[in-house]
């Protein structure tokens, strides 16, 4: 389990797996509800894609870098 920061409720969480990508990360709760809401909007527009919407702001080099940094702090600080 990896304890991580809810990006929609800003509740710390934990998640069955160590994030790797600038998607946001949920908690249990609000994954429920956002799972949802995509559910109700994708029967509204059909199933068009809404991913270009979104485009990453971080190349994954950038990445790469960041989650080698997290993975420092997180043995630095005994986080499993």
């Amino acid at each position: 389990m990896t304890r991580v920061t809810c990006a929609s409720c800003g509740d710390r969480c934990e998640v069955p797996f160590r994030p790797t990508t600038n998607k946001p990360v949920y908690c249990k709760d609000c994954f429920g509800k956002k799972d949802d809401s995509n559910r109700r909007d994708s029967n509204r527009r059909g199933s068009r894609d809404n991913s270009d919407r979104h485009q990453n702001k971080y190349s994954e080099r950038d990445l790469d870098i960041i989650n080698e940094k997290l993975n420092k702090i997180m043995k630095a600080l005994d986080i499993h």
